[in-house]
């Protein structure tokens, strides 16, 4: 009979899981993100706009019959934007009103909670323009893996989570790379 009552409140728990609509979770910096965002001497950074390339998924992403959807706007341009922005807060690189500036397009957006392993995949075009001129002009992604369940309740709380981890990994990228370093970097002159 136990048998019996866990497949029930099992086949519950998924028609009820079923139905959500929901933005990801609140965007967290990454402690490796700040490190190496600290560590080197740049601008601060003010951030600009963020969109969608053509047929890319900007508004929402499947979870099994459940819908993840973006941030602010109700978009993952926004969301991406925002978790940039909360990097840069965080270690202290952020000013609205500076002269270098990041803007970007959301290139890949993608997200899978299959029953064994769940999967994100994230890609962007970054620029960085200093005085009108471009300093910074590259594509990245990140693909990111986690496990799944068979049970609707926890893969879909966990590919939302994930999804944001993915963004974190994708951010990572961004902040390590060496062209961005190069681009970011205070000129001699500044604050002088």
């Amino acid at each position: 009979m136990s048998i019996m009552r866990m497949a029930l409140v099992s086949s519950a728990l998924l028609l009820l899981a079923g139905c959500i609509s929901a933005p990801p979770p609140k965007y967290q910096a990454g402690v490796s993100n700040t490190e190496v965002l600290m560590q080197s001497t740049r601008s601060d950074l003010k951030v600009g706009n963020f969109d969608a390339a053509p047929g890319v998924e900007n508004t929402h992403l499947s979870v099994r019959g459940s819908s993840l959807t973006g941030g602010s706007d109700g978009t993952f341009s926004a969301y991406l934007r925002e978790a940039l922005i909360t990097e840069l807060k965080t270690a202290g690189k952020y000013d609205p009103s500076g002269d270098t500036s990041i803007s970007g397009t959301l290139t890949r957006n993608q997200l899978d909670s299959a029953i064994k392993t769940g999967t994100a995949d994230v890609g962007a075009r970054f620029i960085v323009t200093r005085n009108g001129a471009t300093l910074y002009d590259k594509s990245l992604s990140a693909h990111h893996e986690w496990d799944s369940s068979f049970i609707g309740a926890i893969a879909i709380p966990a590919a939302m989570q994930n999804y944001a981890t993915a963004v974190q990994k994708l951010l990572g990228k961004l902040f390590s790379d060496p062209e961005f370093v190069k681009a970011t970097e205070t000129s001699a002159t500044e604050g002088k």
